[in-house]
């Protein structure tokens, strides 16, 4: 069988614009191939590992790159991008965490090792020991499990309704954010050698972050304020009443965590484009 010769008088020369089958060329990408595929919207050569696929005909890699960048990312109504999966992944981050820590502490305390009195924070000591203003906020009672069980559930209730609104390093902002402003608090608010310790001022300050959205949010978005208000001072109430609960620290991450959603409300709206 005859093969097609391909020279100067083939009738398929290439097109100034537009794309289909031409004469052999070097590819735009990788000069030392030749191909007769061109790209259907700028007529470059593109050989078959540059090639993608396009309703009609194939695209270069340059077009399909320049066509991404003119793409407008999708949004929440609260700003977040979407995401293509798990949108909770922060969430199960934060909660594999503490439960790590937790077991880490169980493990370390068969040896004797009381790790809750060098990670917890305690006013007098958080300037020489920095990092207790965080490692606090991952660690929990060792003689009451159901502070971890506690604070782990209200994390996963929280996280389902904002982490996917707000998008995965927003969310973690707000939750870092909450998490110091209970540090914070607990320095300024506590008695000088009480230990603290739990993730309650960062799971406060996603309280605070609904508190945000009911007040500030999108109004066709906004939670059920009333409810958001009790569910609130139930909490708020038991840090008063309840002995051993650091009412300190749920105010500071309370504080903070409404503070950071206004934020980031008031950029999302200065940063959408007018309607037309």
């Amino acid at each position: 069988m005859d093969q097609p010769s391909y020279g100067a008088n083939h009738p398929q020369q290439p097109e100034p614009n537009g794309g289909g089958f031409s004469a052999l060329q070097p590819c735009a990408q990788h000069p030392e191939r030749v191909t007769g595929v061109r790209c259907q919207r700028c007529g470059r050569p593109a050989c078959g590992d540059c090639q993608v696929q396009a309703a009609v005909g194939v695209h270069c890699p340059v077009c399909v790159k320049s066509t991404q960048a003119g793409q407008r990312t999708v949004r929440t109504p609260l700003g977040g991008k979407l995401a293509n999966s798990n949108p909770m992944l922060v969430t199960w981050s934060l909660i594999g965490v503490n439960v790590a820590v937790y077991a880490l502490m169980w493990l370390l305390q068969l040896v004797n090792v009381q790790a809750i009195y060098w990670l917890g924070l305690a006013p007098v000591v958080a300037f020489d020991e920095p990092w207790r203003i965080v490692t606090s906020g991952f660690v929990h009672s060792m003689t009451n499990p159901a502070h971890l069980a506690l604070n782990m559930y209200t994390l996963w209730i929280f996280g389902r309704m904002l982490e996917g609104e707000l998008g995965r390093m927003r969310f973690l902002l707000v939750y870092g954010i909450s998490l110091l402003g209970g540090s914070a608090a607990v320095i300024l608010l506590s008695p000088p050698t009480t230990l603290t310790v739990g993730a309650s001022g960062a799971i406060f300050g996603l309280f605070g972050a609904v508190l945000a959205v009911t007040l500030w949010g999108p109004k066709h978005h906004r939670p059920n304020l009333t409810s958001i208000l009790v569910l609130i001072g139930i909490n708020v109430a038991f840090g008063f009443l309840v002995p051993g609960i650091s009412w300190q620290g749920h105010l500071g991450g309370l504080v903070a965590g409404t503070a950071t959603m206004g934020v980031l409300l008031a950029r999302h709206k200065r940063a959408r484009p007018p309607r037309q």
